[in-house]
């Protein structure tokens, strides 16, 4: 196996040639930095990236016609572990553990059918969630149960390509339901004055005071949790007034930080507006001074969100509190994963175009920008609905 580092639309990637069954294949693997002045990081990537990859020239017999859905389920999972990110491996891992221990599924993968797969799904929806104490099922989200689907789709596509299922049976079926057009209706953010006083109700809780900051980071810059928590101080540009989001920490079992974002279009270049700026140099001023009191016991790691001591914050443990939080304040639907909502809601009112706001969030598809947009105008207009009696009021018209 060989690699070498080349240009694409801008950023660089490690591009590996190999031989798999006596033929030469490539692989591209993102690096996620920019081609210019990147190419010496990319270069240093390149014996790590072979080390990873170096499953794809084993040979790896192909499975037996008899093999279960269980069986197959954590030959797929041991194939695609060294191509994902540990966090997206977790996922994928917990959820195929649910579909390995569907009672249904116990069965050889050849005999996988759609009604099967459905029913599966449909139980999913109804029950297949269990309430810690009292053991009964309970609905499980419309999203989490597409989480599920794709999991089997792609394990169903390599047996597939294996020849042990002639079509996939997850392709034909949709996930839908109530649930799914009740989240749709949900205030997904908050206005500007809500915003403010959710932040003004923080700082009076002791529990809540140290999400103050974090609040003001995600609402104004849309950041999502792994690029909050991600955040380190190298990436800040005091002189030239920049913020650069390159790095995500993620959980699921355990914790993952990777010296990159989401997709390609998740690293960017944010401009730092004043109050943002005073903001994190307070932070940082902060530090300074946990560093003075805790001496060698504090635990130096450049993050900008951490404890008093240094320590890095727990993903799932922001996420709780901040749920406490909006609970207590009056707002519970409000999760810190819709403050991104929050976010575009207030460009869009300050009247930045879809493309914009697309760059500052950090979305690779516009279609995520748009349906946050086609909400936010559904709510702009039940909120405006007076200017049609003031339009009518400023005329001549009389219909009575």
């Amino acid at each position: 196996m060989t690699a070498s580092v080349q240009a694409k639309r801008g950023l660089l990637y490690v591009v590996l040639s190999y031989k798999d069954d006596s033929k030469w294949k490539s692989k591209w693997v993102p690096t996620n930095l920019p081609e210019k002045g990147g190419k010496r990081k990319a270069e240093a990537l390149k014996t790590s990236v072979i080390k990873k990859y170096s499953y794809l020239e084993t040979d790896s017999p192909l499975p037996d016609d008899h093999i279960t859905v269980g069986e197959f389920m954590k030959t797929w999972l041991a194939d695609i572990k060294h191509s994902v990110r540990q966090g997206t491996y977790e996922g994928y891992e917990y959820r195929a553990m649910k579909i390995i221990h569907y009672p249904a599924f116990q069965i050889e993968m050849r005999a996988l059918t759609v009604p099967l797969v459905d029913k599966f799904l449909t139980d999913m929806l109804n029950h297949g969630k269990i309430n810690q104490k009292t053991g009964e099922g309970q609905p499980l989200a419309v999203r989490t149960v597409r989480e599920y689907k794709n999991v089997l789709k792609a394990a169903c596509d390599k047996a597939v390509a294996y020849g042990l299922l002639k079509s996939n049976p997850c392709s034909s079926l949709r996930v839908s339901g109530k649930k799914n057009r009740a989240y749709q209706e949900e205030l997904l953010f908050l206005t500007q004055d809500e915003l403010a006083e959710l932040i003004e109700f923080m700082k009076g809780e002791k529990l809540f005071k140290k999400l103050v900051p974090i609040t003001f980071m995600c609402a104004y810059y849309g950041l999502r949790r792994s690029e909050l928590l991600g955040l380190k101080w190298d990436a800040i540009d005091f002189k030239k007034h920049v913020l650069r989001i390159c790095r995500t920490v993620v959980r699921v079992r355990t914790v993952d930080e990777q010296e990159q974002t989401k997709t390609s279009a998740s690293r960017r270049e944010l401009a730092l507006f004043p109050t943002a700026e005073k903001l994190l140099l307070q932070i940082k001023e902060e530090q300074a001074a946990a560093m003075e009191f805790y001496g060698n016991s504090y635990q130096a790691g450049n993050k900008v969100f951490t404890w008093d001591d240094g320590k890095e914050y727990d993903p799932n443990y922001v996420s709780r509190t901040f749920a406490k939080a909006t609970k207590k304040f009056g707002r519970p639907e409000i999760t810190l994963h819709k403050l991104r909502h929050t976010c575009a809601s207030l460009l869009l009112d300050m009247g930045w175009d879809i493309k914009k706001v697309q760059y500052w969030l950090g979305h690779e598809d516009a279609q995520v920008t748009l349906n946050i947009y086609a909400h936010y105008m559904k709510y702009r207009m039940n909120q405006q609905a007076d200017d049609l009696e003031d339009l009518v009021s400023g005329s001549n018209l009389n219909i009575f």
